[in-house]
């Protein structure tokens, strides 16, 4: 059975990083098997997978088991395994240079500093990836981390959404979902035109 497209969620493994900023990919792709009613993934070494054909697509959900930094091993080999093109993956991950709710779906483009793409990148040796990026920037928590002695940003994206951004994450993660969704029945573009925004202003 072909794959019309493999949905990525990066973030890290275990609960202790379950609600961290750096798992909004991981949340999403829960949200999906929600959605779609995936009862239970399949395990690997490296990630875990769903399938589901819905609406005449079939549709395969991951996450990479590798954490973070090291994605692009785990969106390897399931490319491998599905013999998939580029242009059939979604990769979606948190961004920490756009703002908490920003939406930023695009085909392709460089790592913008974020360790999880670039791994992808890397051992897929193109920045030809279409990727959805979900903003977790939060100016006042980074200017208390300022105060403690200067921003660590790997403090930051490995710490809990406030009580404010608790209070708006679903909102957040229904909003990607439903990107995602335009995107696979609809194309890059109107989901681009439609979802490129603020989802929480």
């Amino acid at each position: 059975m072909l794959t019309d497209y493999c949905i990525v969620g990066l973030g890290n493994p275990g609960l202790k990083y379950f609600n961290t900023r750096h798992n909004t990919g991981f949340l999403v792709i829960d949200k999906l098997a929600e959605f779609f009613k995936i009862k239970s993934f399949e395990i690997t070494d490296n990630f875990q997978a769903a399938s589901v054909n819905y609406k005449e697509k079939n549709l395969v959900l991951m996450k990479p088991l590798t954490y973070m930094n090291s994605s692009g091993r785990a969106v390897k080999h399931i490319a491998e395994i599905l013999n998939l093109t580029n242009d059939k993956f979604l990769v979606i991950y948190d961004d920490v240079n756009l703002d908490f709710g920003t939406l930023r779906l695009r085909p392709s483009g460089s790592d913008g500093g974020q360790n999880g793409i670039a791994s992808v990148i890397y051992e897929m040796e193109s920045e030809e990836i279409p990727r959805l990026r979900v903003g977790i920037k939060n100016d006042a928590e980074l200017e208390k981390l300022k105060i403690y002695g200067g921003i660590n940003l790997a403090d930051f994206v490995l710490s809990p959404f406030t009580d404010d951004e608790s209070k708006n994450i679903d909102k957040v993660i229904d909003a990607v979902k439903d990107a995602v969704l335009c995107y696979i029945y609809e194309g890059i573009d109107a989901a681009m035109n439609s979802f490129n925004r603020n989802v929480i202003e």
